[in-house]
């Protein structure tokens, strides 16, 4: 195909550029181009109700193939319960979605980018950031290892007022709760490895324990050479039950003989910058945001910049996700807000319609 261009004639050549332009621009500004799309990184199609992959082509609907399940008869087509999924957005609006989460946008630059309002922008970023759980929940940490926690404030971003836990409190830059760790901090529990490999989990509220060091970080370690953290107790205990060589830097020491925990310190600056430029998570949505950060990082180690976007569509295009522009504010972090705030005594006001 090459040689047969270097033969044409540059008056050709350019009546064959502006045909390739029309052809894209018409491609781009398409709805259906997502399909294809999908359709060219599915390793596998099964059912999305019972996993089957027992399945026939069952008619079309509006140009798009439908399918029906031989086994439980769920008809679906190859959008279903992808992020994409009643989708209205033509591909180009995709792939500007894309951008956003790679330049880690805010909300309201993103939604202006896309062409779109505020909350189709965060129904489609939450869409895509949650399909990166699968993605990682496959990461494990190996070789030298650090762990710490990570502390932040329980943020109720997006709570209706009739769904309120406690009274609504003015925004301040340093937070308005109480003092210090307590039941209304959230603990994230946190490694890297030595090749950069992050685990960031949010673990539970107030300060680390054992349990949650068990339920977020045992079973992500493989094959340690040594493990570093701070010297609370909740560490020694889970490292004598699973045989960790593990070597504990005092509480402000930032150097030791042992090793130190520079690392996962400087991950928790980074951390928090990100997190910053959001003006605040909610905490319902928390974890979706550290995975998104997690990924980043990892991109930003191997992937370069302008094929990064591409590389996101890659890791999230097929994945599933339950996530609709209906429920997208649902609250799908671990905690129940009205018994980590029981202590206030709270009656929210009841709205009448």
């Amino acid at each position: 195909m090459i040689d047969k261009l270097e033969s044409l004639l540059p008056k050709e050549l350019e009546k064959v550029i502006n045909k390739l332009q029309d052809i894209l621009i018409q491609k781009e500004h398409s709805k259906g181009i997502i399909d294809l799309v999908i359709n060219k990184e599915r390793q596998d199609f099964y059912c999305p109700k019972c996993g089957s992959i027992n399945i026939k082509k069952n008619g079309k609907y509006k140009n798009r193939q439908l399918y029906k399940c031989k086994d439980c008869n769920k008809k679906f087509n190859e959008l279903t319960n992808t992020p994409f999924h009643h989708t209205r957005l033509n591909y180009k609006q995709i792939e500007t979605a894309y951008e956003c989460l790679v330049d880690k946008l805010t909300i309201r630059k993103s939604a202006k980018k896309i062409g779109v309002s505020t909350r189709t922008a965060f129904t489609l970023r939450f869409k895509l950031i949650t399909c990166l759980k699968e993605t990682k929940e496959k990461d494990k940490l190996t070789g030298n290892i650090e762990l710490d926690e990570y502390y932040l404030s329980v943020n109720l971003k997006g709570t209706k007022k009739e769904n309120m836990p406690r009274i609504s409190k003015p925004r301040k830059k340093h937070g308005t709760g109480k003092s210090g760790i307590s039941r209304h901090t959230i603990c994230v529990t946190s490694g890297i490895d030595e090749k950069d490999h992050i685990l960031l989990k949010v673990a539970g509220a107030g300060s680390v324990t054992s349990d949650m060091i068990k339920n977020t970080i045992v079973n992500k370690i493989q094959n340690s050479t040594k493990i570093v953290a701070d010297c609370k107790s909740s560490y020694e205990s889970v490292a004598l039950e699973n045989n960790w060589n593990l070597k504990q830097v005092k509480s402000k020491c930032y150097t030791d003989h042992e090793g130190n925990l520079a690392n996962i310190n400087s991950l928790h600056s980074e951390l928090t910058l990100f997190l910053s430029q959001f003006h605040g998570v909610s905490t319902k949505h928390l974890q979706e945001y550290l995975d998104w950060f997690s990924f980043s990082k990892y991109q930003n180690y191997s992937v370069d910049y302008i094929e990064q976007p591409n590389s996101f569509e890659k890791n999230t295009v097929t994945k599933k996700t339950e996530i609709k522009y209906s429920n997208v504010y649902n609250n799908y972090s671990i905690f129940d807000f009205f018994e980590l705030y029981n202590d206030y005594n709270y009656q929210p006001p009841k709205f009448t319609t």
